[in-house]
């Protein structure tokens, strides 16, 4: 019996268009008479999720950063901050590499250089928001606690940089391609997969009870955590291959569409 289902955002839960599907807070009132929990997962930070649900969000178990800043409702939101001399030696590793933007995500914040291209501008647009565009050398002096590095590398070069920034930091730190452009860096051991332990262990819910949802590689540590797993069928056959199962593509309501079918939530429930 699910108890807990948890769903990454872009290209999961969210059409291409970025929206939420169509019935979606129906469905969450569905899961609540059912006693099944929900966690949105997210590589996105907190301020862009809340514009996303609303009022909803002081209701909504939140996977913020892929796992580096947690809220659970009626209890302190948990972050797991990274030194600031890493932050500035990736800012040294990026100027390294002219067509790659670091964007900090801090608590508070997120900050990114002012130079950036118009494409970059309107790439950043699509997954935050409260953003500080500044000069170079002004994100060193950045002072709001850094929970999340992410790269921005939008010349078709994702992989050979990702390569090249987990020889340089990933022994000590999780380093995961995130999007088609974007790869994300947090303190070791932080993940989507461990913030959904951590999250199971408090609800005292089992991988046998709980469902996950994802389309991309940062999305794998959930699949491990659940015994319904799920990538979407638009994911990457690596992505597939590491579920236990495959939902419909984003764009055909896969998330919704499967809930309602494991826990035979029928129609007639989403019309009263």
């Amino acid at each position: 019996m699910v108890k807990l289902i948890a769903a990454d955002m872009d290209g999961t839960l969210l059409d291409d268009q970025k929206r939420l599907p169509n019935g979606f807070p129906k469905l969450l009132e569905c899961l609540a008479k059912r006693g099944v929990a929900f966690a949105v997962a997210s590589g996105r930070s907190y301020p862009a999720l809340r514009m996303l649900f609303g009022e909803k969000s002081e209701e909504l178990l939140m996977i913020c950063d892929n796992g580096a800043h947690v809220r659970i409702p009626g209890k302190a939101p948990v972050y797991q901050c990274m030194p600031f001399s890493i932050a500035h030696a990736v800012l040294d590793f990026c100027l390294t590499l002219s067509t790659v933007v670091p964007v900090l995500c801090g608590v508070d914040g997120i900050y990114y250089p002012k130079a950036a291209k118009s494409q970059f501008e309107q790439e950043i647009t699509n997954f935050y928001v409260q953003f500080s565009a500044i000069p170079y050398a002004e994100l060193y002096t950045v002072t709001d606690p850094i929970i999340k590095i992410a790269l921005c590398a939008m010349d078709g070069s994702l992989e050979q940089v990702y390569t090249a920034l987990q020889e340089s930091f990933g022994a000590e730190y999780e380093v995961v391609i995130s999007g088609d452009v974007w790869m994300d860096m947090m303190c070791k051991q932080v993940s989507k997969g461990n913030a959904l332990s951590d999250i199971q262990s408090l609800l005292q819910v089992s991988p046998a009870e709980t469902m996950a949802f994802g389309d991309y590689q940062n999305d794998i540590s959930m699949f491990t955590k659940a015994d319904y797993s799920y990538a979407m069928g638009q994911a990457s056959d690596f992505v597939k291959q590491q579920a236990r199962f495959v939902a419909p593509p984003n764009t055909e309501n896969g998330v919704v569409r499967t809930i309602c079918e494991v826990l035979q939530i029928t129609e007639k429930e989403f019309m009263q």
